[in-house]
C-alpha cells in the first residue's frame, strides 16, 4: 500500500513538473514573438461569431452617442476593427469595439490616455510584461461574459448534500482498505462510478456559469501579475493598479481554492489529471455555490475590472496600430474650430493608398467619372473623423476639426425582409441625418449618389432641396453625385470638387487625386468602347448624349 502511494505521488510530481516546464517554455516563446512581431500588419481575421461575441461589452453599455449600424457598416468598420485589433484578451477585444462605437462628442481631455499609449508604445520591456499577463488572461471561447452577467440572477445553487455525502463516503472506503484491501478497493470503485455519473448530470446544468467563472478567475488570477508588473515599472498605470488591487481583494472568497476547480490547464497532463479528480470528488460542483454567491454580489466589480483590463489592453493595441501605419497624426479636436482640415489623408484599409487633402468650412459636392475615387474619398474623410474621436489617431499628416456626430448614407440596399424599395431605404437614412441636426451641435454627413433610387427629374429636384436643407441646418455634408446639374444649383452653399480619369492608348487610368471644381469629363461610354462593345452601340450612345446636351 505504501509503495502504491509513493508511486502515485511521484507520478503526480512528474506530471505537475512537466506541466510547469511547458508553461514556462510557452511563455518564453510568446515573449520572443511579441518582440519580433510588434507593429507588423495585423493578419487576424474575425468570423461573424467572433464579431457577435465582441459586441457584449458594448451592448451592456449602450449610449446615445453610439455610431449607428448604418454608418458602421457603410464605413467597413468591422474590417478596420479587425486590422487594428492587437489586443491579447477578450476584455481588450470588447473594449476596443466599444471605443470605436462611441466617439467622443464634446471637448474631451485626451492627455491621460495619450500619456499611457505613448509610454507603453516606447517602453517595450514594460509593454511586453503586461502583454504576457493579458495573453494569460486570454480569450473566452465562443461567448462574451456579458451574455451571462444578466442571467446570473436566474442561476440556482446546486444541492450540496448528496454531492458532499458521495465524496465523504471515500473516507470509510479508504479506511476499510487497511483491513480488507479487496473490499475497500471495490467500495472505492463503486463510489467512483456513482460520483462520475452524478457529476456529469449536475455539470450540464451549471456548465455555462462555470465557463463564465473560469474567465473571471483568469482575470483575477492575472490581476496580481499585472499589479506586480506595474509596481516594478513606471507609475503611469498606478490608478489602474490601485483599482485592480481593491477589486481583487473583494474576491478573496471566490479565488480561494478556485485554481483547483477551474484552473485553465487545457489538455496538459496536469489538466487531464485534474479533470479526473473533479469527476471523482466534485470539487468544482461544491465550490460553485460560493462562486455564484460572490459573482452575484460583485457583478458591478466584474464589469469594472473588465473595463480596467480592457483599457490597458487597448492602450497597448492603439500604440501598436500606430506603429503599423505608414503615417499617422494626433488629431487637433476643438469645438471652436470651423469646418474640417485633412492634410495627406488616406484610407487605412488600402495597401497602397493615394493620399488627399482638403480644408473646408462649407459642404462639399463631389463629381467625377465611375471608379475615379469619389466613394473612397468620402470613406477616407469619415473614417479619419471617427478614428480621431475614438482612438485619437488620424491616418493623415494632419487632421483638425470639431467633435462631430457622424452619419452616412453610402452603401444602401433594398430590404427583402421589410419589403422596402431602395428609394424608401434611402430617404429614411437621409431623414435620420436631418433629424440628428435638430439636437446635435456638429453633424458630419456623408451621402453617395443622392436619391439614386428614383427618376432623373425628381432625383435632381429632391436632391438639391435635401442637400440645401442639410446645409442650412448646419450639417457639414460630403456628397458624391453623377448629376452635374447639382453643381450649379448648389454652388452658392457647396464647394465643388472632382476626380477625373486619364485616357492613354485606349486605356483608362485613375490618379485618384482630388481637384477643385466640377467634373468636365465622362468615361462610361468610353469604357464600353475599351471593353469591345459594338461600334454601333458606341456611336448611337454618343449621338444621344450630344442631343441631350443640346436640349439641356
Amino acid at each position: 500500500m505504501t509503495q502504491i502511494i509513493i508511486i502515485t505521488v511521484a507520478a503526480l510530481l512528474i506530471f505537475f513538473g512537466a506541466g510547469y516546464r511547458k508553461e514556462q517554455l510557452d511563455k518564453k516563446a510568446y515573449e520572443e514573438k511579441l518582440k519580433k512581431d510588434y507593429g507588423k500588419v495585423n493578419t487576424r481575421r474575425l468570423s461573424s461569431e467572433d464579431l457577435k461575441n465582441i459586441k457584449g461589452y458594448t451592448n451592456y453599455h449602450i449610449h446615445d452617442e453610439m455610431i449607428d449600424d448604418i454608418t458602421w457598416n457603410d464605413l467597413d468598420m468591422n474590417l478596420i476593427y479587425s486590422k487594428m485589433n492587437y489586443c491579447k484578451s477578450s476584455a481588450g477585444d470588447e473594449y476596443l469595439y466599444y471605443i470605436l462605437r462611441n466617439p467622443k462628442t464634446a471637448n474631451y481631455n485626451w492627455s491621460d490616455s495619450e500619456n499611457k499609449i505613448n509610454h507603453l508604445k516606447e517602453d517595450s520591456a514594460y509593454r511586453n510584461k503586461l502583454s504576457v499577463c493579458l495573453h494569460d488572461i486570454g480569450r473566452s471561447k465562443n461567448y462574451s461574459i456579458y451574455s451571462y452577467i444578466d442571467k446570473l440572477e436566474e442561476a440556482k445553487r446546486t444541492s450540496a448534500f448528496m454531492t458532499i455525502a458521495g465524496v465523504l463516503m471515500y473516507i470509510p472506503a479508504i479506511a476499510i482498505c487497511f483491513f480488507n484491501l479487496i473490499i475497500g478497493i471495490s467500495l472505492i470503485f463503486v463510489l467512483a462510478i456513482y460520483n462520475i455519473a452524478t457529476y456529469f448530470k449536475q455539470k450540464r446544468i451549471i456548465e455555462p456559469y462555470i465557463v463564465c467563472f473560469e474567465y473571471v478567475f483568469r482575470i483575477l488570477k492575472n490581476c496580481d501579475s499585472i499589479t506586480q508588473v506595474i509596481k516594478t515599472g513606471s507609475d503611469i498605470l498606478n490608478e489602474e493598479m490601485t483599482d485592480l488591487v481593491s477589486i481583487s481583494d473583494s474576491f478573496r472568497s471566490f479565488k480561494r481554492f478556485s485554481s483547483l476547480v477551474i484552473g485553465d490547464l487545457g489538455n496538459s497532463p496536469v489538466g487531464v489529471i485534474l479533470d479526473y479528480i473533479k469527476m471523482l470528488t466534485h470539487f468544482d460542483l461544491i465550490k460553485f455555490n460560493t462562486m455564484l454567491d460572490q459573482v452575484k454580489l460583485h457583478s458591478k466589480d466584474i464589469d469594472k475590472i473588465i473595463t480596467i483590463i480592457g483599457k490597458i489592453d487597448c492602450y497597448i493595441s492603439i500604440g501598436e496600430y500606430r506603429t503599423s501605419l505608414s503615417q499617422y497624426s494626433i488629431p487637433k479636436l476643438n469645438d471652436s474650430f470651423t469646418g474640417i482640415k485633412i492634410n495627406d489623408g488616406y484610407h487605412p484599409l488600402l495597401d497602397n493608398p493615394v493620399s488627399n487633402s482638403i480644408y473646408t468650412d462649407k459642404c462639399v459636392l463631389l463629381t467625377g467619372s465611375n471608379a475615379s475615387g469619389k466613394s473612397t474619398f468620402l470613406k477616407m474623410v469619415a473614417v479619419n473623423a471617427l478614428l480621431s474621436q475614438t482612438i485619437h489617431t488620424s491616418c493623415s499628416k494632419e487632421y483638425e476639426a470639431p467633435y462631430f456626430s457622424i452619419y452616412s448614407s453610402l452603401s444602401l440596399k433594398d430590404s427583402i425582409i421589410t419589403g422596402e424599395s431602395y428609394y424608401m431605404v434611402e430617404i429614411k437614412t437621409l431623414k435620420r441625418i436631418m433629424d440628428a441636426s435638430d439636437n446635435k451641435k456638429h453633424v458630419l454627413g456623408f451621402v453617395d449618389e443622392v436619391l439614386r433610387g428614383t427618376n432623373t427629374t425628381e432625383r435632381i429636384a429632391a436632391s438639391s432641396a435635401i442637400l440645401r436643407n442639410l446645409s442650412e441646418k448646419g450639417v457639414l455634408v460630403f456628397a458624391a453625385t453623377h448629376d452635374l446639374e447639382l453643381t450649379s444649383i448648389l454652388d452658392d452653399i457647396y464647394d465643388n470638387y472632382h476626380f477625373e480619369e486619364e485616357m492613354k492608348h485606349d486605356d483608362v487610368t485613375f490618379p485618384y487625386k482630388l481637384s477643385a471644381g466640377k467634373a468636365t469629363s465622362r468615361n462610361a461610354i468610353k469604357l464600353l468602347d475599351i471593353l469591345g462593345y459594338d461600334k454601333n452601340i458606341i456611336k448611337k450612345a454618343n449621338e444621344i448624349v450630344k442631343s441631350m446636351e443640346e436640349r439641356r
